[in-house]
């Protein structure tokens, strides 16, 4: 074999589990913001459901988020 196609080879490959550590990552992170924002959501949604007068617009926005 070519010694170029060797080195390209092995330079695509450094590349490609470069991107998939990177992707890898970012998927992590987005895993620990949504377990945040549902987290808030909880808390925004006991509070105004134990309050004296509940928001109704408060509960609507929390129950479309939530699907």
């Amino acid at each position: 074999m070519d010694s170029s196609t060797i080195i390209s080879r092995v330079i695509a490959s450094l590349i490609s589990i470069m991107q998939a550590s990177n992707l890898r990552n970012r998927l992590y992170l987005q895993e620990q913001r949504i377990e945040k924002m549902q987290v808030a959501l909880d808390d925004i949604h006991r509070i105004n459901a134990n309050s004296t007068a509940p928001n109704a617009l408060i509960s609507g926005i929390i129950d479309r988020i939530r699907g």
